[in-house]
């Protein structure tokens, strides 16, 4: 289970590093070269890194709290980050073990 912990905890790291990447470029490229308004390119960027440190709160505070608590609330916990990883399934790394 920690391999699976660190992996989904990497994972949601990168989505933010990669989402702050993206909206660098997008606003500083997007109104030249996709026609998309300074404004909105901005409004763009901010929301996809406040979604990606969404998520990292969430598995943070939801999940890996719960992760080794017995019972139910320890099942769901662990089912929960099963469908956490399975969002990068496409990822090198990832397992088919992991699979929820």
């Amino acid at each position: 289970m920690d391999e699976l912990v660190r992996f989904v905890s990497a994972r949601l790291s990168d989505g933010i590093d990669t989402a702050h990447t993206c909206g660098q470029m997008l606003v500083a490229h997007g109104d030249a070269t996709l026609g998309v308004s300074s404004e909105a390119a901005e409004r763009h960027a901010r929301f996809q890194v406040h979604a990606a440190e969404t998520k990292r709160t969430l598995f943070q505070e939801t999940i890996r709290p719960y992760l080794d608590v017995p019972g139910p609330a320890g099942l769901v916990a662990e089912q929960q980050l099963r469908i956490f990883a399975s969002l990068y399934a496409d990822h090198p790394d990832y397992r088919n073990e992991w699979r929820p």
